[in-house]
């Protein structure tokens, strides 16, 4: 079979490998579509504090299954799948809590362990997803990013009645938007610097968006929420100046939701951290039912991810896509290969 290796920085190379062997309680998919993540992107650039060369990345997956392990009873042959990419040990505490995605020996396939950029792809069948009648493969390839907004959403409690206002409008943000309504927020408010992310999260319908590199952060939450304020912030961007934006025009006492992935330790306004009660919430990954959820939103139509795939590429145009990633930064949200 195919597979597309990460060899070094910018540098994606094809190969020929025996087609995997599974095991009882495994699965066989012939991969459809596998999407580019911004995890992938710093990998690609040699610049991902956890990943190293070489590497198969591919943690964003939809394939149709093609053969089942023995043990395996709750997938069938010709089902289209997704799959969480979450290799954990079950015995740590977080596991024992539920909380497997903070794993104290966390994997995850596409980052540590070899990811699904390959015609055919083994996965334990307890990672599976099935995928709805009626929704397409790349959309599946999708349900991995959007699976992390609504996780994001929920780790306060609920949202439901809230005003939500989520920085950064790109794929993680805008996810995490609608994700937002989806849960019953009362009204939800996006901001960016790119006026096309904005048109995109308007296509999306999210209802109020604001660039905040023409009106202020306190200007966009006025205009958005009124006198009510907003409830909560969720920072999708992963720098310093957002969180200090959000600490500011936060009401006393609230959640911030700290999504974003930081590449350097920023300065953050502590003292109003703790004389106003704020609470910092980091927000990793998802869990099985947040997952299924997800799913489910997209099927019911409350999760749109249609306008955030940018643009697709073949599997042997691999290397290029992220070249064309690396030229137009700005209007690609979701760019998948596909077989």
């Amino acid at each position: 079979m195919k597979q597309a290796i990460l060899t070094k920085p910018e540098t994606i190379e094809l190969s020929e490998v025996e087609k995997p062997i599974i095991k009882d309680n495994e699965i066989l998919m012939k991969i459809k579509n596998i999407g580019i993540c911004g995890s992938d992107i710093h990998a690609y650039y040699g610049k991902h504090p956890f990943m190293s060369f070489p590497i198969r990345l591919g943690h964003e997956m939809a394939g149709e299954v093609v053969e089942v392990g023995s043990a395996v009873k709750n997938v069938k042959v010709g089902e289209l799948v997704t799959a969480m990419p979450q290799e954990f040990c079950g015995e740590c505490e977080p596991c024992r809590s539920d909380r497997y995605n903070i794993c104290d020996t966390l994997e995850v396939i596409g980052c540590q362990t070899p990811g699904a950029a390959c015609e055919y792809f083994n996965v334990d069948a307890s990672l599976v997803k099935k995928i709805p009648a009626g929704m397409s493969a790349q959309l599946a390839a999708t349900v991995e990013p959007a699976a992390v907004g609504v996780h994001a959403v929920r780790r306060s409690g609920s949202v439901k009645g809230m005003n939500v206002a989520v920085m950064g409008a790109g794929t993680i943000g805008n996810v995490t938007a609608q994700a937002a309504m989806a849960e019953g927020a009362k009204s939800v408010l996006i901001t960016d610097l790119s006026d096309y992310r904005l048109e995109l999260a308007k296509k999306c319908g999210i209802p109020h968006v604001a660039n905040t590199g023409k009106i202020s952060m306190k200007e966009a939450v006025k205009n958005a929420f009124g006198d009510e304020g907003a409830d909560i912030f969720f920072e999708c961007i992963g720098i310093g100046a957002t969180v200090n934006q959000a600490i500011e025009c936060s009401k006393k006492g609230r959640d911030i939701i700290i999504v974003g992935v930081y590449g350097s330790n920023p300065e953050i306004n502590m003292a109003w951290v703790q004389d106003r009660e704020f609470r910092l919430i980091g927000s990793l990954m998802y869990v099985d039912k947040d997952f299924q959820d997800t799913i489910d939103y997209m099927s019911a139509g409350k999760i749109n991810m249609n306008p955030l795939i940018s643009k697709v590429f073949k599997f042997d145009e691999y290397p290029e896509a992220f070249k064309y990633i690396e030229k137009h930064k700005n209007e690609s949200l979701k760019i998948l290969i596909e077989m």
